[in-house]
């Protein structure tokens, strides 16, 4: 119950920011179409800095923990890898299978695969974004703060898909980063305020955070109705009687 009121309260303040960002383009437009060079290096630079952390936690996931906590973490993944077998993250199991994929002979989890490739790409249009003196009429902005929250709502649907390829589920990670990208061109583009270019990257940090915790749930579903789990919990209550 409280796990489903934490994932209720997590999806209600991403649509609460996703509404507060809708209300600053619409009512806080910018009276001049050119945005300052240096202000979309700011919001550019601040971005791409996001992004390289995302790469970090792409590769080498939940790697800050491990550092803070190596003796801890090495202890519980140990014993979790006795349990059970790991690839990319994600138990052994034809539960999880769709939740990989085999790219030349590693296994990769097919959500950070899939935000990787969104990253990256996300990377490369803030620097043309940055670089190329583009004119951002208000409709061409208000496609571009559409189709990011489309985007975004594609990511939070998907998660709860029950018989979907891994390809997908790397295609639509991969529409989370550029979720973000379009949402900040749109707000910065539309304002020109270099303020609520950094909001929305801020913003950003609490969808991402808000897909995490949807992974996780839909996770503990995945392993509460799988049968060999279902049989240990039994053999427990067996033995603790």
């Amino acid at each position: 119950m409280n796990q489903r009121r934490n994932i209720f309260l997590y999806l209600l303040f991403s649509v609460l920011a996703a509404v507060l960002i809708i209300i600053m383009v619409i009512f806080t437009p910018s009276n001049s179409p050119f945005i300052p060079v240096t202000e979309k290096i700011g919001v550019a630079g601040i971005f791409i800095l996001c992004c390289l952390f995302g790469i970090s936690f792409a590769i080498r996931p939940n790697w800050v923990r491990r550092s803070l906590q190596k003796t801890n973490y090495e202890e519980n993944h140990k014993s979790d890898e006795e349990k059970r077998p790991f690839q990319g993250h994600h138990p052994n199991c034809p539960t999880f299978k769709n939740h990989t994929v085999l790219l030349h002979g590693k296994t990769w989890c097919a959500g950070c695969l899939g935000l990787l490739l969104g990253i990256c790409a996300s990377v490369l249009f803030m620097i043309l974004y940055t670089l190329i003196n583009f004119t951002f009429t208000k409709m061409i902005s208000y496609v571009f703060l559409g189709i990011g929250l489309f985007f975004l709502s594609t990511v939070y649907l998907e998660v709860f898909y029950r018989r979907k390829h891994p390809m997908i589920h790397v295609f639509s990670n991969s529409l989370l980063p550029s979720s973000f990208l379009l949402v900040t061109i749109a707000v910065e583009a539309t304002t020109g305020n270099v303020l609520f270019g950094f909001f929305s990257i801020v913003l950003g940090f609490l969808w991402l955070d808000t897909r995490i915790q949807l992974s996780n749930y839909r996770h503990r579903q995945l392993c509460s109705d799988c049968p060999k789990m279902k049989i240990a919990m039994m053999i427990a209550k067996i033995q603790f009687h």
